[in-house]
């Protein structure tokens, strides 16, 4: 008990040495209209730099829409200067790949993705990386026909020494 009084009692004591000291604060609590201008002013200015910023947006909006429709004028006229070029040297405009996967599937995606640059780096050839489901990870390459399939079958086999089948 004798502590606690002692403790309140040199709390105060230095609480009123500090305030004679130094002298009482000024808090300046009564003169909110300086602060409401202060408030004011600070808005005002924060609504003109994002008018600017709508404008610098709305400049550059235009600009870049200008840039694409000049970007899809130069592809419709390349596009009618080649057409009839592939048409002539009958050229095949190849459909849409096929993927075969040709290995077991890993666990992670790290292994299936360490697999995959091993492979690229001997072979040549692309390959991917085919999430099944969660920790099921396939490795499959692109082909067009089963020609093309089995050729590469064998380069992989070749390059690698690994068993493949169909190769």
């Amino acid at each position: 008990m004798f502590r606690l009084l002692g403790f309140l009692i040199g709390s105060a004591t230095a609480i009123t040495i500090i305030l004679l000291l130094l002298g009482i604060p000024d808090f300046h609590l009564a003169d909110r209209g300086i602060d409401q201008q202060r408030f004011d002013a600070v808005v005002g200015k924060l609504k003109e730099k994002q008018q600017e910023v709508a404008d610098v947006a709305e400049v550059l909006v235009d600009e870049a829409a200008g840039m694409v429709d000049d970007v899809q004028d130069n592809i419709e006229v390349v596009t009618e200067k080649i057409l009839p070029d592939i048409a002539d040297d009958h050229l095949v405009i190849r459909s849409e790949l096929q993927w075969y996967s040709f290995w077991n599937p890993f666990r992670s995606e790290i292994a299936a993705r360490g697999f995959v640059s091993r492979l690229e780096k001997v072979t040549g050839l692309d390959y991917r990386v085919v999430k099944i489901k969660i920790g099921v990870y396939e490795v499959a390459f692109a082909y067009d026909n089963d020609v093309e399939r089995r050729t590469k079958l064998s380069q992989i086999s070749a390059a690698t020494g690994l068993d493949l089948p169909d190769s």
